[in-house]
């Protein structure tokens, strides 16, 4: 025989405003319940009171009838009460008075008790049900002679002695009240009872759902951003991680989590980057020195006219920054490089040119500084021909072109100004921050100029102000020594 489960959603979003749906509603029911319960014990106790009273007072006259052999009187006696309490007389309460020979005096009703014959309980009594009720906290209970309510079935017996002043006992009081008589009065309160509790739980059953689903969607964001990309994953952890509770503690967690595979992606992919440039630079470093060696052979020993001889000085300038930068890649270390001549940015004006001629573009030059510059040569040249290449592309077809250097001695700092006529460039190029890491999509170009500038102590700043963007690079002198 199998047995058939109910499949509940996992998602805490339906399970915990569920369970405290469930709670709200057997709490409803739990103090239903308890009210019904305590409406019933207070029916029963003011029955009770009810019944003392009318004992009581039956006590007082009951016993000169007796003696007085009144049985028309106490038949008034009995129904005057017994009628008040049910309303009509309807068998909702029964008095019966017995003579000290046990026979019946007189009753509320003759027909169920006659008179001078001994009693039938047979009504009355309902064996198997039979339950002595406690006297605490009901009027008479200190009087002699009386005794607790009896439970018999539907019926609540009293029996009590009468007694005339201090005489003997002049006959027995039995008094029995039904159930029927408070019934519907209870039935009333535990339809009430039952309404307002039912109104309540339709009232606050969707307040408690809705209040939990919105306490817990934050934890949903949560949970349905790690399924996003890292980027948009850290801006709802950064959205979330401003709370003061303990969500807002998870999400910071979480944002912190996701910086640190974001780092380390990028330790990865650097150190592969690393890899892969040595096993580069360790293959083109012996081509690198034959093609070297094979400029300055013909350089010494060639004759040749100017614009070769340039040509020349030109492709030995290149290929030893290439060099420079393949034994770098090697050794994870920038060794000591020449100092930069007046006559590298002259090369770089070369070497842009083909850029230009292509995008018809003018150039305008201006270099105050000396024929040698106490500089790392590599990483300036690289840096600058980066940017250079950058503001061509950029620059609008048919404009002019900005590249000047000046030497600032009082401040100690070559200042190099590249400046083009065109669309501004990317939010995320111009920010001046230091890289920390590889670019996701493009920028490489000006990536890799502020990682070579930092290098040397360097820096790179854009700008860009009425259609003119303005790059500045600031780089302070090598001190010798």
């Amino acid at each position: 025989m199998s047995l058939v489960r109910l499949a509940l959603p996992q998602s805490l979003l339906f399970r915990l405003p569920l369970v405290a749906a469930t709670l709200v509603v057997l709490t409803a029911l739990l103090v239903a319940s308890g009210l019904g319960w305590l409406t019933q014990r207070y029916l029963i106790e003011d029955v009770d009171a009810g019944a003392f009273q009318a004992m009581a007072a039956w006590n007082k006259s009951l016993p000169s009838l007796i003696q007085q052999d009144n049985v028309w009187g106490m038949y008034e006696a009995l129904t005057s009460v017994t009628s008040a309490e049910t309303g009509r007389g309807s068998g909702q309460s029964l008095a019966v008075v017995l003579t000290p020979g046990g026979s019946v005096f007189a009753s509320s009703n003759p027909h169920l008790f006659p008179t001078a014959r001994p009693p039938n309980w047979a009504p009355l009594w309902a064996p198997g049900t039979l339950k002595l009720s406690s006297l605490d906290n009901l009027e008479g209970r200190h009087r002699p002679g009386l005794s607790p309510p009896i439970q018999s079935g539907h019926w609540r017996i009293y029996v009590s002695a009468l007694r005339g002043g201090s005489g003997p006992s002049a006959g027995t009081l039995v008094y029995a009240v039904s159930d029927a008589l408070y019934r519907s009065r209870l039935l009333s309160m535990l339809w009430w009872i039952g309404t307002i509790t039912a109104l309540a739980v339709a009232l606050f059953v969707p307040i408690i759902w809705m209040l939990n689903r919105r306490m817990l969607s934050p934890l949903a964001r949560l949970r349905q951003s790690m399924a996003l990309d890292n980027g948009q994953a850290q801006r709802v952890g950064s959205a979330l991680a401003g709370r003061a509770d303990e969500v807002g503690a998870l999400a910071r967690a979480f944002t912190q989590l996701l910086e640190q595979v974001e780092q380390s992606r990028r330790a990865e992919k650097l150190a592969a980057v690393g890899a892969l440039a040595a096993a580069t630079a360790h293959e083109i470093n012996n081509p690198l020195g034959g093609m070297i060696n094979a400029v300055r052979t013909a350089k010494r020993f060639g004759s040749f006219d100017d614009t070769t001889q340039q040509t020349l000085n030109l492709l030995d300038r290149g290929l030893e920054q290439l060099r420079t930068i393949a034994q770098a890649l090697l050794a994870q270390t920038r060794p000591a490089e020449r100092d930069l001549m007046q006559q590298d940015l002259c090369d770089l004006v070369e070497l842009v040119g083909p850029c230009r001629h292509e995008r018809q573009i003018a150039l305008q030059t201006g270099f105050d500084v000396p024929e040698s510059i106490p500089l790392a040569a590599g990483p300036v040249r690289q840096a600058t021909l980066n940017i250079l290449l950058n503001a061509c592309h950029a620059a609008l077809v048919g404009s002019t072109l900005v590249f000047a250097a000046e030497l600032s001695a009082a401040a100690g700092t070559l200042r190099i100004t590249v400046r083009n006529q065109g669309a501004a460039p990317p939010v995320t190029a111009m920010d001046g921050n230091s890289p920390s890491g590889l670019p996701s999509t493009s920028g490489f170009g000006l990536w890799e100029s502020r990682r070579l500038l930092l290098d040397i102590g360097g820096s790179l700043t854009l700008s860009h102000a009425a259609g003119t963007t303005t790059a500045m690079i600031e780089i302070p002198l090598r001190h010798s020594g």
